[in-house]
């Protein structure tokens, strides 16, 4: 390893001084303000819980070898204990929990348990759609390595991270922790993780509305990901083509490539997302039939939260432009329970279609009112794509009584035999699957 490039948790994280920063790991506590104000007891719990091991962990971490400090951290390991105890124990953030304290061994190093509870931990966060405390604890599972982190454990941490700041819109950070990943990933000679570095900077560059350079930085990995047999980053560079085609208004395009990625895919939560980008293409195109077939799949899945809730939003969307409003309000009503727990994009995205479909309805008050308030989350996060788009339906709402969907680059698409290859597709995936 000598002359190895020195890879640090502080190029990914910055400097923490847990031990003097009581304020550290806020979003825990702000998730147990908010679950008391809705009276959710057992909810506040549960994220105080989290604080309370996220600070023990940090004490752990920066602890000296006297006697005394040992003594305050047995203390400390058993008042969080105590907490833990009182909590439910067949829900299974009670359990991840548990686990991280009883992965702490005071006295004894290296923290190769621990850090293995702590980064299932942070997945776990991130698949229930709380990002910012994924990423705290993300940090403290990195920390846990000391000054220097393995080339390979940094790499994947740092994909980890950029993909969470980057569904945070925190762009600029989202970038460096690509960039961190891709030149650990590429001393190390570890092509696919190479490769997905690579992709999620195209996916920060897609995020800001620069879709030339997303394009072809998605092109590049493609044929890279094809040439080296690399067939799962193969599939996920093609869905990233499919969403900047997309947004470009190339809707067959799109199509083929989500549908290139679904049958190369070999991951079932992978798979569950390129089929919500299956559905967006085939709605879009008016395959409305198909497209609920895939989004009804998602939606039954067990998946992440953010694959989850995409499905959701777009039945919503779906049944606002068929002009089913029972159908419409309910799924409005199941998106708006999961609000708090929306990353910024997704939360532009919700109120967007609930507006447009409300005005869809006839309530144009209602409609333009969330449309606003879906301008301002934009241009407060940056979503230079999100933000146009919003701008032209506003100046556009007010002549119309019930904005129609986006029209089609071509009548009769649906029609297509690449469209209706998609479509047999995923109604023989809907009855295998049942």
């Amino acid at each position: 390893m000598e002359g190895r490039a020195l890879f640090t948790p502080q190029q990914l994280f910055g400097e923490a001084e847990p031990s003097v920063d009581v304020l550290a790991h806020a979003p825990f506590l702000e998730r147990a303000r908010a679950e008391h104000q809705r009276e959710r007891d057992v909810s506040a719990r549960l994220a105080l819980g989290a604080y309370l091991v996220s600070r023990l962990v940090d004490r752990l971490l920066v602890k000296g070898n006297d006697a005394e400090a040992q003594e305050g951290l047995l203390w400390q390991l058993d008042a969080v204990r105590r907490h833990l105890r009182e909590l439910p124990t067949d829900l299974p953030e009670s359990a991840h929990l548990h686990g991280i304290t009883d992965a702490i061994i005071v006295g004894v190093q290296p923290f190769a348990g621990l850090r293995l509870s702590l980064m299932a931990y942070a997945y776990f966060l991130e698949h229930e759609g709380r990002l910012e405390e994924a990423l705290e604890v993300l940090a403290l599972a990195v920390r846990s390595h000391g000054g220097d982190v393995p080339v390979t454990d940094f790499a994947a941490s740092a994909l980890f991270a950029g993909r969470l700041n980057r569904l945070l819109a925190r762009w600029t950070e989202a970038t460096s922790c690509y960039l961190a990943a891709e030149a650990a990933a590429t001393g190390d000679a570890d092509r696919a993780l190479a490769l997905r570095a690579q992709l999620g900077r195209s996916a920060v560059l897609r995020g800001q509305g620069n879709l030339p350079l997303a394009r072809a930085t998605a092109g590049s990995v493609i044929e890279a990901a094809a040439a080296a047999g690399l067939r799962d980053v193969q599939a996920m560079a093609l869905t990233d083509l499919g969403a900047v085609h997309a947004l470009e208004g190339c809707r067959v395009e799109a199509l083929q490539a989500n549908y290139r990625a679904f049958l190369l895919t070999e991951d079932e939560l992978q798979r569950m997302r390129v089929l919500g980008d299956l559905g967006i293409g085939l709605k879009e195109i008016g395959a409305i039939d198909a497209a609920r077939v895939a989004f009804e799949i998602v939606v039954h899945a067990r998946t992440s939260f953010l694959v989850h809730t995409n499905a959701l939003l777009e039945l919503m969307e779906l049944e606002s432009s068929v002009r089913n409003r029972i159908a419409f309000e309910r799924r409005r009503v199941e998106a708006e329970r999961m609000r708090d727990r929306m990353p910024p994009s997704m939360l532009v995205d919700l109120h967007y279609k609930a507006g447009v479909g409300l005005a869809r309805f006839g309530q144009l008050g209602r409609g333009r009112q969330l449309l606003r308030t879906a301008v301002e989350v934009a241009e407060a996060h940056q979503l230079n794509a999100w933000y146009f788009r919003l701008e032209k339906v506003l100046a556009n709402l007010a002549g119309c009584e019930a904005p129609e969907p986006e029209p089609i680059s071509e009548p009769g698409l649906e029609a297509l035999p690449a469209v209706r290859e998609v479509a047999v597709g995923l109604r023989e995936y809907a009855g295998s699957a049942t």
